[in-house]
């Protein structure tokens, strides 16, 4: 949101997911990346700039907001590289991560 938003604009995109996800989604990225990357035993990948494809409320109340994504590949102990979904909670407000998870696979379609 520009600097020029109503406060009444601001409220109201607290509430409406779509606006709070595409609001904070590169901020999530810049935020979740190092953190996603952790989780890898070995190296990781990335496939594509754009980490994130989806997102869901984690607590509508408080603000806070889970990003989802499949653009990592994770190596595993013979050097393959294996793809993974993971999701990240994050907290627009104070812009922190809360949580991150990953597994094998890809998202549905």
């Amino acid at each position: 949101m520009s600097e020029s938003t109503s406060p009444s604009k601001k409220a109201e995109c607290k509430t409406n997911l779509k606006c709070t996800g595409d609001e904070n989604i590169f901020l999530a990225s810049a935020y979740c990346q190092d953190e996603i990357a952790r989780l890898a035993r070995y190296s990781v990948r990335w496939t594509d700039t754009t980490k994130f494809s989806r997102f869901r409320w984690l607590n509508k109340k408080q603000g806070s907001v889970t990003f989802v994504g499949d653009k990592v590949e994770f190596q595993n102990g013979f050097g393959a590289f294996m793809p993974h979904t993971y999701e990240c909670d994050f907290d627009p407000a104070s812009k922190k991560v809360l949580d991150v998870r990953a597994a094998p696979g890809r998202l549905p379609s």
